[in-house]
């Protein structure tokens, strides 16, 4: 019997964009959901944020489970549930998870995180050109 689709995106080991991604958002609007061995990442931000919630399922990509839906005045979605998800788990218990993840963010996360937060705006046109290759997969 063959298993179902998501549960061989299971076995696909996330690149180092989408982890940047997925560790940025989770310092910022992104939550954990599920028990252990059923965790995935719900992201969701205000529908006035569109262009950047479209981006981050653009590099999330096949860990992304459903495109992202309106939600009342939110734009949201939720990635399969995945094993890398109970490995950074531990990452964010405790009383200030910022200092647990510091050392794994790269400036692409750092950037998902600040972004989140408001304190800047991912755009194309500041990204050097090997930078935008791989941060924005063109």
């Amino acid at each position: 019997m063959a298993e179902h689709p998501e549960r061989v995106l299971r076995h696909v080991v996330p690149d180092a964009v989408q982890v940047q991604v997925i560790l940025g958002s989770l310092l910022g609007d992104a939550r954990l959901e599920g028990p252990a061995g059923e965790r995935r990442v719900r992201i969701a931000h205000r529908a006035e944020r569109a262009e950047y919630v479209w981006w981050k399922y653009d590099r999330l990509g096949a860990l992304a489970a459903h495109p992202p839906e309106q939600t009342a005045d939110r734009l949201e979605f939720r990635t399969i549930v995945h094993p890398i998800f109970d490995d950074i788990a531990p990452y964010f218990v405790g009383p200030d998870p910022r200092c647990q993840v510091r050392e794994l963010l790269a400036p692409l996360g750092l950037a998902v995180w600040m972004t989140d937060v408001g304190r800047l705006q991912l755009r194309e046109d500041v990204f050097l050109p090997r930078q935008r290759e791989v941060a924005l997969n063109r």
